[in-house]
């Protein structure tokens, strides 16, 4: 499978076709009205305003909107579909990669619509589109509850479902998608709409993992009871890479599905921020999330145990940990980042991967992740979703960071070999929230496509909202909240 990926035939032309000057003077309208505020590139806030969560993303939209309210999702639509021109729509900035150039385009920054509150009795979570998976976190850890969230607290919760949403919890819960209870989204002309099983059922749909049309401006999702939790790390020298992850992949297919695992190969930066112990330091880790007891736990991992970790932190732990396990940076960075996901993983895969993570090809690659699939993430046969479930064994993601020595074009080099590695086990279908670089959307979503395309024209026929990813029709680039 070549990681090459068709190029997007983006819609074009002038940022607007009514012309700029009239751009101009409705933006100066649209800033009188906003709740939030409208920033411009002569004002003195605009980088700050565009700036991505990947710092090597350079964002050149015609204005940013802060948005602060619903209202003021809806008064950019409506200008948009006016004037002609797009809307990027973003809370956290992730994901700014796949959503591709904005030229042209409105840069709708939604952060500030955080609020999350949290149903105990219900076990739901009603979300605004700014909120991170951190907000959640918090909120809901105090009632013993968790949401399907992902590696990073700072990952903004609604792209992060309408992609598919891959976790901790999902091997025993399924898909983020599928917690999408309900939503509201605020379409091109600045109508706003609550999609659920009952209404506009077949926006609903598009939601749960196909990206949806128009902009989602709230999620209702449900939560799940998680009584007992052990998590941690398990740790050895990068030398036993090859002896580690062969008894991890001959582990994982005998797990249950309340286990989840990642094997990781990873190098530390030789930082003060980080302990004496890890500065500098090349190792192997394997990362669990068990529900259920310590005893289980100890059973379970005791193939791992007995390969002597220099250290195991693997303990009872509480819900909060779950965003921190992964030990993702707390703050934007500049890197390169791609996954791959994988129909099999075998010895020979293994040895392909560690090769190629040693040769000089791969030197400025610092994390190597193998995450562990199955259980309720696999497709779900009469699920109501547009993605019901990811058909592999394993999901393969390798870092590499944008610095003085390796640019981006470097470092997305490195990225790339390392993949490459792994094309011979590589699956028919691929995860949209690990896809950086344009792909054919039936790759994502299969056969779901042409039904996509259908509910897109009828919410959303001119592509005003810009989506992560485009794919070989030629339609513009997915939403990424």
């Amino acid at each position: 499978m070549s990681l090459s990926a068709p190029a997007v035939a983006a819609r074009t032309a002038s940022p607007t076709r009514l012309g700029v000057h009239a751009l101009d003077v409705a933006l100066d309208g649209l800033s009188d009205r906003l709740d939030g505020a409208l920033v411009r590139p002569a004002d003195l806030d605009w980088d700050a305003a565009r700036a991505a969560w990947q710092l090597g993303v350079d964002q050149h939209p015609v204005a940013v909107v802060l948005a602060r309210s619903e209202a003021d999702v809806a008064r950019t639509l409506r200008l948009a579909t006016r004037m002609g021109v797009r809307v990027a729509p973003q809370s956290s900035g992730h994901g700014a990669v796949a959503l591709g150039p904005l030229d042209g385009a409105i840069l709708l920054r939604m952060s500030a619509l955080s609020a999350v509150v949290i149903d105990a009795e219900a076990r739901t979570a009603t979300v605004g589109a700014g909120a991170t998976w951190g907000d959640v976190s918090d909120a809901a850890a105090p009632h013993g509850l968790a949401g399907l969230s992902g590696s990073s607290r700072t990952v903004g919760v609604v792209g992060y479902c309408l992609g598919g949403g891959i976790g901790w919890l999902g091997r025993l819960h399924g898909l983020g998608a599928g917690t999408i209870l309900a939503a509201r989204v605020a379409l091109p002309g600045g109508a706003v709409v609550i999609a659920s099983p009952s209404e506009h059922a077949d926006l609903f749909w598009a939601l749960r993992g196909g990206g949806g049309a128009g902009v989602v401006t709230e999620l209702t999702l449900r939560l799940f009871d998680v009584p007992h939790l052990v998590a941690g790390t398990l740790w050895w020298p990068r030398g036993r890479a090859a002896e580690v992850l062969t008894a991890w992949a001959r582990l994982i297919p005998t797990l249950p599905h309340e286990v989840t695992t990642v094997a990781r190969v990873v190098r530390f930066p030789d930082i003060d921020a980080l302990p004496p112990h890890l500065r500098g330091a090349e190792l192997v880790l394997v990362q669990a999330a068990v529900v259920g007891s310590a005893g289980l736990a100890d059973r379970l991992l005791s193939p791992l145990r007995e390969l002597e970790p220099f250290m195991d932190d693997v303990a009872p732990a509480p819900l909060e940990t779950l965003g921190h396990l992964a030990m993702d940076p707390p703050e934007p960075s500049a890197g390169v980042a791609e996954g791959l996901v994988l129909a099999t993983l075998d010895a020979a895969a293994i040895d392909a991967w560690l090769a190629a993570l040693d040769s000089p090809d791969c030197a400025g690659v610092v994390s190597a992740d193998l995450r562990q699939l199955g259980g309720a993430l696999a497709p779900r046969a009469g699920e109501d979703a547009a993605l019901t479930g990811i058909d592999g064994a394993v999901a393969a993601v390798a870092v590499a960071p944008v610095t003085p020595h390796a640019d981006a074009a470097a470092a997305a080099a490195m990225v790339e070999a390392a993949l490459a590695s792994l094309a011979p086990w590589a699956g028919a279908h691929q995860y949209a929230n690990f896809v950086e670089r344009p792909i054919d959307e039936r790759a994502l979503v299969g056969t779901a496509t042409d039904r996509l395309d259908t509910v897109r024209l009828s919410y959303d026929p001119d592509e005003t909202v810009m989506r992560r990813h485009g794919h070989a029709t030629g339609r513009a680039a997915v939403d990424a909240a």
